[in-house]
């Protein structure tokens, strides 16, 4: 059946998106409990012993443990992937040097705010340099599972990001994924999809003050078993493409004898000639149909996702540009604070949403 695809997709791959990145430079006063990440690797260590080690865990450590958490993400993949067919692996070599788009968006009332500051923010950022006119997207039920507010977020493989997070399109340098990880949903996603837990209901109680419920037992409680299980998701930047190749052999497997499937066969085949990288991730992830039915949205169904984290902050300096409704442009362009980067505020293209 065709909502199986769906499904497949929906357990691998979210339509949740966030937004931001970060500095190329860290800041040496950071803490190490002050990264994305951290509740994860601490999780990690505490399962493999039941003694503590009784060292830090600083952030050289963080970053060696989401590097071989990484490492050993992909190989289980690829374990349980073998055999690949022939296009399976004519996939593998195609998507290798095509670097996935990684884009922020955000909605225009925070735009004149990330220039002033120079950059996009963390949400711990913001609060510490009193910018908390801003709103945010970033759950706390996120910040619980694995340090949310630590990070700043960005979509790798969408080529204009997601529309719900707002009408401004940030497009940011490649070279921003030295500095990240991902995973191939977001932490809202993987409690209700994967965990199968009333993340609104728990968002809804951390937002009103109150805490989650301390038993494992209570069906709103988010502990070591739900951090355990999401560190098993974490992606580096080396493994990007190769993870959301996997996630499309996925999809491409789990297809059925529908017409519907019978498109995306014909997108998955036209992926592995494809040689221009745009065109290359339009047909990897098409933009959605507005008001589609079903069998439509079947069609269009994206092969792969990953949530980018990054910590801190992302500068200015890796943007390559901005994308404004046309019916802001004057006004974007008028701002003292936008004078220094008029060469990257563009109109955003009337088919984007």
């Amino acid at each position: 059946m065709i909502y199986r695809i769906l499904l497949i997709f929906s357990v691998f791959f979210s339509a949740c998106i966030a937004s931001e990145a970060q500095n190329a430079v860290k800041s040496p006063a950071v803490k190490p409990d002050r990264q994305a990440g951290y509740p994860l690797a601490t999780t990690r260590r505490m399962a493999i012993n039941v003694l503590p080690f009784h060292r830090e865990l600083d952030a050289s450590k963080l970053r060696k443990w989401l590097e071989i958490s990484s490492r050993c993400t992909l190989a289980e993949f690829e374990l349980f992937l073998s055999p690949l067919t022939a296009e399976e692996q004519q996939l593998l070599k195609a998507i290798e040097d095509k670097p996935a788009p990684i884009v922020n968006r955000l909605h225009f009332e925070n735009l004149r705010d990330v220039l002033k500051q120079k950059a996009l923010v963390s949400l711990l950022v913001e609060e510490e340099v009193k910018k908390d006119d801003l709103s945010h997207t970033t759950p706390a039920v996120e910040n619980q599972l694995y340090g949310a507010f630590d990070a700043v977020f960005a979509s790798v493989g969408p080529p204009n990001g997601s529309p719900r997070y707002g009408e401004v399109v940030i497009h940011l340098k490649d070279s921003v994924r030295e500095h990240g990880w991902a995973t191939p949903f977001s932490g809202m996603h993987f409690m209700y999809a994967i965990q199968h837990k009333d993340a609104r209901k728990m968002q809804d109680m951390l937002a009103a003050g109150k805490s989650l419920p301390e038993s494992p037992y209570d069906p709103l409680h988010l502990g070591f078993n739900d951090r355990l299980h999401f560190s098993h998701y974490v992606v580096t930047e080396r493994y990007w493409n190769q993870m959301l190749a996997f996630q499309a052999i996925l999809v491409y497997r789990n297809l059925d004898d529908s017409p519907a499937s019978d498109k995306v066969r014909q997108r998955f085949r036209a992926l592995l000639t494809e040689e221009d990288p745009q065109k290359f991730w339009n047909l990897f992830i098409p933009p959605r149909v507005k008001n589609g039915t079903a069998e439509q949205e079947a069609e269009k169904i994206p092969f792969g996702y990953l949530e980018g984290k990054f910590d801190d902050q992302i500068s200015i300096e890796f943007f390559t540009s901005i994308q404004v409704p046309a019916s802001k442009m004057a006004e974007v362009r008028s701002w003292p604070e936008a004078q220094p980067y008029l060469h990257l505020i563009q109109a955003k293209p009337a088919e984007l949403p």
